[in-house]
């Protein structure tokens, strides 16, 4: 078999499928499937908590609204309420990722969903189940 100039060339640096001395080269080799997999779990994971705190933050903007035009004060429920709306996502997506760190796919995969079923109840208890009389104080 005869080798071509680049390969020829290649042998010559030391270059062989893609590695230099045992070492990966950038742009070289494939990534690792698990890499791409935890890549994209972490990428839908951001989205989805990103959206829960970024409809926490409209919550609370709302309240704070409807508590000015109505003249009344919030209170203390009112307060924790939507501030956990905002802070719980941030927590339990930051919490994710540090459990993760070390763990499979498949246990990132349902961490991270167990995370956001939390998140989505807390949430929609505080929507749904919290009357606006416990919200202000009147």
């Amino acid at each position: 078999m005869t080798s071509t100039g680049a390969e020829s060339a290649g042998a010559a640096r030391g270059v062989t499928g893609g590695t230099v001395a045992g070492r990966g080269v950038p742009g070289g080799g494939r990534l690792a499937p698990w890499l791409i997999g935890r890549i994209i779990t972490l990428v839908v994971a951001f989205l989805l908590y990103g959206y829960a705190a970024w409809s926490g933050i409209g919550n609370f903007l709302g309240v704070q609204n409807q508590r000015l035009q109505l003249g009344l004060d919030l209170s203390v429920i009112g307060w924790a309420s939507t501030i956990t709306l905002v802070v719980l996502p941030v927590l339990l997506f930051a919490a994710g990722i540090v459990i993760t760190r070390r763990m499979r796919v498949s246990h990132t995969v349902f961490t991270f969903a167990l995370g956001f079923a939390i998140v989505s109840v807390v949430n929609l208890d505080i929507v749904l189940a919290l009357p606006l009389t416990s919200i202000f104080v009147t």
